[in-house]
């Protein structure tokens, strides 16, 4: 009788470790007391580097409100006429289109005529506003006017339009709708002079300026600080998968639709749409797996709950469906988390890299061959 030939068993791929409870725990803790260690002293010197300059975007806008504002009561020092007014402002609806922006509904009751006179109300200087607009600092200033500050988002809505600096200069309505909705919503506190009708004094001026300044610096500050942890997590990543010997390549227009669009191996991606969901990063290992990692930076157990169990843990189970339970989610992290959140999350498939430990997956590159 012939005795059938034992074939090898296929060597296990390599898998990233899982971590026990107490292993999270303490990763959790490092985690924040790296956190409470940046958020001590980052903060206090970005602030400082940005203060200045907030201070002269200040001044230069605030100096500028007779020329910006449009609405009764506004002081306007001499300045040459206006162009045409050109073409209407380029405006959006629930169909794409429109003609006006502004409606009458928005400044109802607050004492500014929606579609006032441009030659009693001046009109606003449109050059003048289209240079803040493209102006990142001015432009924060600009909308800080308002009490509280209108985010650029909000801008574009209340106005029903694309607020940019070509929009702005070719058309003054544009540039007149948004010097009334600035004065409908200007913080009476900080610019008591412009309602009633008045000169600042040298104190009040003083007083605007830096009250805005401490806004947008504290704005500038908070929005550069969500952006660059993250920005700093990926390119971590990015320099080790480099040092690995990983060649990075620009993302498919449209993104990676299904597994005939992976990359090669030994390449990887950044800011790449795989799926029906955006990638952090995307990996051919050069075992021929699929690695999708997602950064993430919290400041708050709430806010990592958010991030990691709320975000990645479902991009995870559609990435699974869509190009195999044999490929692999990781999340990147940084910041505070929650143990028995975290924990949750890898048991949902999801594998766990620290910024404070990111030699984890430079060993996992290493197995990964």
């Amino acid at each position: 009788m012939t005795r059938a030939m034992a074939l090898p068993s296929p060597t296990p791929r390599a898998l990233p470790a899982l971590s026990s409870l107490e292993q999270i725990q303490d990763d959790c803790r490092q985690a924040r007391a790296e956190f409470r260690s940046r958020r001590l002293l980052d903060p206090l010197k970005d602030y400082n580097g940005v203060y200045p300059e907030a201070m002269e975007a200040a001044a230069f806008v605030i100096d500028a409100l007779d020329r910006l504002l449009v609405g009764p009561g506004v002081r306007r020092a001499a300045r040459p006429a206006q162009g045409g007014s050109g073409a209407a402002a380029e405006t959006r609806d629930a169909d794409g289109q429109g003609d006006s922006g502004i409606t009458m509904d928005l400044f109802e009751g607050l004492g500014v005529d929606a579609h006032g006179d441009p030659e009693e109300t001046g009109g606003a200087d449109a050059e003048l506003l289209s240079g803040i607009v493209g102006h990142k600092l001015q432009f924060q200033a600009l909308r800080a006017l308002a009490a509280p500050p209108i985010s650029e988002d909000d801008l574009d809505t209340l106005l029903d339009a694309r607020v940019n600096k070509t929009a702005v200069r070719r058309h003054q309505a544009l540039a007149d709708e948004i010097g009334r909705l600035l004065l409908a919503a200007l913080d009476p506190h900080r610019f008591p002079w412009v309602l009633l009708g008045r000169e600042p004094t040298e104190s009040e001026r003083r007083t605007a300026i830096m009250a805005t300044a401490v806004l947008i610096s504290m704005n500038t500050v908070y929005t550069r600080r969500r952006s660059d942890e993250r920005d700093q997590l990926e390119g971590r990543l990015e320099q080790l998968l480099i040092d690995k010997g990983y060649t990075r390549a620009p993302a498919p227009r449209g993104g990676i639709a299904d597994v005939g669009m992976l990359p090669p191996r030994g390449v990887f991606m950044r800011q790449c749409k795989l799926g029906k969901h955006n990638a952090d990063l995307v990996v051919m290992l050069w075992d021929g797996r699929l690695l999708a990692v997602e950064c993430k930076a919290s400041n708050s157990t709430v806010n990592g709950e958010k991030r990691l169990n709320k975000e990645v843990v479902a991009d995870a189970g559609d990435w699974y469906e869509q190009f195999g339970r044999s490929n692999l989610v990781a999340a990147a992290l940084r910041g505070v988390f929650k143990p028995a959140k975290v924990r949750e999350a890898q048991e949902q498939g999801v594998y766990l890299f620290w910024w404070h430990r990111i030699d984890a997956l430079a060993e996992f590159l290493d197995r990964a061959r």
